[in-house]
């Protein structure tokens, strides 16, 4: 269960995240969807082989002290998306 949620639950949870940032940052002139897209592309792999080598490590002797960890990986690429979204938005670029 912990695998389903860990991983396949974030990545799911980023790929909503990016999809909606990508709409958002359509029809501009930036490349905000762009770069969210390039973002997601790279982070939502390496954020799921991060969670599950800390799953792994984890297995034997489970305690919450990991699901921190857990989230603190899984909301830095929607938290870097949505800073490239509002830096765009506020200073114009």
């Amino acid at each position: 269960m912990s695998y389903l949620l860990g991983i396949g639950g974030v990545a799911l949870l980023q790929a909503a995240v990016s999809y909606a940032i990508i709409l958002a940052g359509t029809g501009g002139e930036s490349f905000v969807g762009l770069g969210a897209m390039l973002f997601a592309v790279v982070g939502i792999p390496a954020t799921a082989i991060a969670n599950l080598v800390i799953i792994r490590a984890h297995r034997r002797n489970p305690d919450t002290a990991y699901v921190g960890r857990l989230v603190l990986i899984a909301l830095a690429l929607p938290a870097a998306q949505l800073a490239l979204f509002v830096l765009v938005a506020v200073f114009r670029l």
